[in-house]
């Protein structure tokens, strides 16, 4: 696809996309995201482009890690901005989607320009991070500055976070029981009760701050004995359920243009500001679909896709986390598994290699179980697999089935 100068945005819309990656925290109001709207892949529209980028998918992938994703892991976890970034992408799509053809907010190429940034920065993030450590990544709120004097933790306290909410916890508690664990939970499922099964499961994590430390919420007793902690983050291995959800929110925007922009469905698109209303009262349907169109649907595929293949199983044992193949478990299965027998294949064929040059060749008899040991290893039943953002997504539609049969009576 070429170098990084002519694939990735220049000038303005490239220097905005670079501040979203640095510490200070950039709210959903601030003018600052209307800059994204300039933002537009240099030859994007040009034939041949997705041509191009679907034969060698991983050389627009390795541009946007390098440009942008290395820097904003980095800081997300304290400007929260790929968060507000999601946030902003969905509101696009939603106005786009409504807007009258005479008034877009920004071009279609904008549009695809930073669907497909988006994609590939949340396919970075999902290959990077654990199911509990993604939500984290993309749902949770940060203290708001102005907030930070007043809840401020006071001394001999603990600060409990989860999407924006805290509370403090008394630490170190006077007795230590079984029971301590709890201190830090049920705070928050009194704030937040929609959540309260995912806050109590568990597979509940807890996060400390800032060193990213992570352990299951029944460790906290005996783990934050060890350390000097003044604020934890509580991350369940759910989408939380709030109507605020960054994610539930994607979801909805994305089953809306996908159901809006289909052939024969009804165009959702505001009257012309120019037209006759009149003569435009009637249901419009879409009467065909633009290939540009069908590039951004494609895109909204992926996205849908990628998010749905992750995984959240049951916390690792101290066991566990020193097998070979741990940073897989929590996250996109089949991925994984795909990447694990490219390996194994690799693996087999040097070997193979080695002992044809020796002048040897591999037994038959053994040859199966060699392998069998570079096999990728699976989950295995007894491993209990949750997919929290296909769960999620499910819901997203069957609130959408519900609302229609409401319209309809």
């Amino acid at each position: 696809m070429g170098s990084s100068e002519s694939v990735l945005p220049e000038g303005p819309a490239a220097k905005a996309l670079q501040e979203m990656t640095k510490p200070k925290r950039i709210a959903i109001t601030d003018s600052f995201w209307f800059e994204l709207l300039k933002v537009q892949l240099p030859g994007m529209m040009k034939p041949g482009f997705f041509e191009a980028h679907y034969s060698e998918p991983t050389v627009l992938d390795a541009l946007v890690r390098d440009a942008y994703f290395l820097q904003l892991v980095a800081t997300n976890e304290h400007s929260a901005n790929f968060r507000t970034f999601l946030r902003f992408w969905a509101r696009l799509l939603h106005y786009f989607r409504t807007s009258p053809s005479d008034a877009k907010p920004c071009s279609f190429s904008a549009v695809l320009s930073l669907s497909l940034l988006c994609r590939c920065l949340l396919k970075q993030f999902a290959e990077c991070f654990p199911a509990h450590e993604l939500l984290f990544q993309l749902e949770q709120v940060p203290l708001h500055e102005e907030e930070t004097e007043t809840s401020k933790c006071q001394e001999g306290h603990i600060m409990v976070n989860y999407v924006g909410k805290h509370s403090q916890v008394k630490w170190p508690p006077t007795e230590a029981t079984a029971a301590t664990a709890s201190l830090f939970v049920e705070p928050l499922c009194s704030l937040c009760p929609e959540d309260a099964t995912a806050l109590r499961d568990e597979n509940c994590m807890m996060r400390v701050l800032p060193t990213g430390e992570h352990f299951s919420v029944a460790e906290a007793v005996e783990r934050l004995q060890e350390m000097d902690v003044q604020e934890v983050v509580l991350c369940p291995s759910a989408v939380p359920h709030a109507r605020g959800s960054v994610l539930r929110s994607v979801f909805r925007e994305i089953v809306d243009f996908l159901l809006y922009s289909t052939f024969g469905a009804v165009n959702s698109t505001s009257p012309s500001l120019h037209g006759d209303s009149e003569a435009e009262s009637g249901v419009q349907r879409n009467l065909s679909v633009s290939p540009t169109t069908m590039r951004l649907q494609a895109l909204l595929h992926e996205i849908l896709l990628l998010l749905s293949a992750v995984a959240a199983v049951k916390p690792q044992s101290s066991s566990e986390q020193e097998s070979d193949w741990k940073s897989h478990r929590n996250c996109a299965p089949f991925q994984a598994a795909f990447e694990q027998r490219r390996l194994a294949e690799a693996a087999f064929r040097l070997r193979a290699e080695a002992a044809e040059s020796a002048g040897q060749r591999l037994s038959s008899s053994k040859e199966p179980d060699v392998k069998a040991e570079l096999e990728p290893k699976m989950l295995s039943i007894s491993e209990p697999l949750s997919l929290p953002f296909l769960q999620a997504f499910s819901e997203v539609l069957q609130e959408s089935a519900e609302e229609d049969e409401k319209v309809i009576e």
